[in-house]
């Protein structure tokens, strides 16, 4: 193992102790919904450190196994303080937990809610009084009810195990994406710009978010897909879409109808493992799988200025129903993902590269993005953010690209706990988020444009392509 130059060992120093720091101060807050604003200070401050570090990253592509060691050593110590935390920020696993409780009895967890009088004998003062919506029945897929069976029976009514469930999928999806840059041809150090955001620390080993065991699964299919493993894709895919629906958005990207093996494998895969998650929980359901979800798509939270004019122009227009919005998002992701069937990817890369739109429109067209539903995108900006050529020393800065404004969006998105402090929309902190966003996106699109036009104008012939005499 090759010796780091003194320089890097001054950078994870410089670094690594004063965002190791952060998430110790975060963790002497406490209650980090009741002290926000100490919240919002303890994550931007991280963010600014992990900010540098990426810049520090992109300016050096040399594989040295040191680095790498201390770049997983330092996002598992900051995982590991943040599952000593009390999971203040959201509730949801405590509904995994009490999910667990009750598959554990022979019910379903579709079939009650927490406060119906048939599950009276189950509620205690630990996970009961914490549980959102105690009058709906759960809105989790069947993967996730799987999930939160095995966990409650591997350690029951423990709200820290899926802390550390949850942060040690987010690591291990750390480990796949190392390989997967490998596979395509990237320094595996780039894995510190998904490991070491704050956004991954707190919303899996301090939240326990379902998210942190899709984030595996993810970039397991993006590595199979440049296997060409169609079925392993499929599989992949499958089983994240049974824990957590969105994924299965990505298919038509990465799916290779022209392939004569892939054009069967992968949706085929996709269907079957599917099927294996959700039959069962249709039998013992009586048929109803969708749970409250039909309900909390007609939720909001963090609506975006562009999501609010697009609502006040359907309202104008006499549709006043949030599931247009929806509707909308769908379409348009269904229209691009029709042209990538009918155009399929020249590689994996390509592929991968795809999977930006459905994720983009999709959080561009929410009407309820919470910070967390942002963990998907890291990965894939980890692979795709590029640096510049301009330098400052070991340093080098990211291209003013649609990927940049993402990378930044992951951070900023963190400004939407501030609603918790009155519990109402803060304005300020929803324009600080999507503006910046909204502005690189414009200035990206524009400069596409430009390129294109210009490589349609006809060039004025020179003396090596004048014919001869």
């Amino acid at each position: 193992m090759r010796p780091m130059p003194f320089l890097e060992k001054w950078i994870f120093l410089l670094l690594g102790i004063p965002l190791i720091g952060t998430y110790f101060y975060a963790f002497a807050l406490g209650d980090l919904r009741r002290n926000t604003i100490s919240f919002e200070y303890a994550f931007f401050g991280a963010f600014l450190l992990y900010a540098i570090a990426c810049l520090w990253v992109l300016g050096t592509g040399d594989e040295n196994p040191r680095r790498l060691f201390w770049i997983f050593a330092l996002a598992a110590v900051t995982q590991a303080i943040l599952t000593l935390t009390r999971p203040t920020l959201s509730d949801d696993m405590y509904r995994y937990v009490w999910d667990g409780r009750v598959q554990a009895q022979g019910i379903s967890p579709y079939r009650y809610p927490p406060n119906a009088q048939q599950l009276s004998h189950l509620r205690d003062g630990e996970i009961y009084p914490f549980i959102n919506r105690k009058n709906a029945v759960t809105v989790y897929p069947p993967g996730a009810e799987a999930a939160y069976a095995l966990l409650w029976q591997m350690a029951p009514d423990s709200a820290r195990w899926l802390q550390i469930v949850m942060a040690l999928a987010g690591v291990a999806a750390g480990i796949l994406l190392m390989r997967l840059l490998q596979e395509l041809g990237r320094s595996p150090a780039r894995a510190l710009i998904y490991l070491w955001s704050p956004l991954l620390a707190y919303e899996t080993a301090h939240a326990a978010h379902l998210d942190g065991l899709v984030l595996p699964l993810l970039v397991g299919t993006w590595w199979a897909r440049v296997r060409e493993r169609d079925g392993l894709v499929g599989i992949l895919l499958g089983i994240a879409t049974a824990l957590k629906l969105y994924p299965a958005l990505l298919l038509p990207f990465l799916w290779r109808p022209d392939h004569p093996k892939g054009r069967w494998q992968m949706p085929l895969a996709f269907l079957a493992t599917l099927t294996v998650f959700y039959l069962p929980y249709t039998i013992t359901s009586g048929g109803d799988v969708l749970g409250f979800l039909p309900l909390y798509l007609k939720e909001s939270f963090n609506v975006s200025p562009l999501v609010s004019e697009m609502k006040n122009l359907l309202h104008v227009l006499g549709w006043r129903s949030w599931g247009n919005l929806t509707i909308i998002a769908l379409g348009t992701i269904a229209i691009f993902a029709g042209w990538s069937i009918l155009n399929p990817a020249r590689d994996a890369e390509t592929a991968i590269r795809r999977c930006i739109l459905p994720i983009g429109i999709l959080t561009l067209l929410s009407q309820n993005l919470f910070s967390w539903y942002m963990l998907w995108l890291l990965p894939l900006i980890a692979i795709f953010l590029t640096p510049t050529n301009k330098r400052a020393g070991i340093f080098a800065f990211p291209r003013l690209d649609a990927w940049t404004g993402w990378w930044l969006f992951c951070g900023l998105i963190a400004l939407s706990y501030t609603f918790f402090i009155e519990w109402k929309p803060v304005p300020a902190a929803i324009y600080a988020q999507f503006l910046p966003l909204y502005a690189i996106l414009l200035i990206d699109f524009l400069r596409t444009l430009l390129f294109k036009f210009n490589s349609l104008k006809p060039r004025a012939p020179t003396a090596e392509t004048l014919p001869e005499a």
